[in-house]
């Protein structure tokens, strides 16, 4: 008997439904989450992953298959919900990571040139100062 494809699929949603609190609990119960994601291995079959010319073109074909219109009926499906959602939640992560760059923007700021009437100057000592001071300071947070 073939298989019929819209029983599975309503069985899938069903499923995972059913079984999001387990599905949570299992993965709080877990305590070696980020040692397992940062472990050689892992940066390993995540290169491997992008890097596998089947995967691009998977992605490809499946971006091909989508329209602006699909993309933007998600977004306003789900959008306004989810994103202010995770940016609350988000908040003090956000603020902590944020912070080290406050404070190198604080510390370049008065260093700059006073701002004048021509553009490329402009750029050269003002904005230049502060992109390759970022530039920096993520290199140096992410040795």
């Amino acid at each position: 008997m073939p298989i019929n494809v819209t029983e599975a699929k309503e069985d899938y949603v069903s499923g995972a439904k059913a079984k999001v609190d387990k599905l949570v609990r299992k993965y709080s119960a877990r305590t070696d989450k980020i040692a397992r994601g940062t472990s050689p291995e892992a940066q390993a079959a995540y290169i491997a992953g992008v890097t596998d010319p089947v995967s691009q073109r998977k992605r490809l074909a499946k971006l091909k298959k989508l329209s602006d219109g699909d993309l933007n009926t998600a977004m306003e499906s789900k959008g306004r919900t989810a994103y202010p959602t995770g940016v609350e939640a988000a908040k003090d992560k956000w603020a902590g990571e944020f912070s080290s760059y406050a404070s190198e923007i604080d510390s370049i700021l008065p260093k700059l040139k006073p701002k004048t009437r021509d553009a490329a100057a402009n750029v050269l000592g003002r904005v230049t100062p502060l992109a390759v001071g970022l530039q920096n300071k993520k290199k140096a947070i992410y040795r």
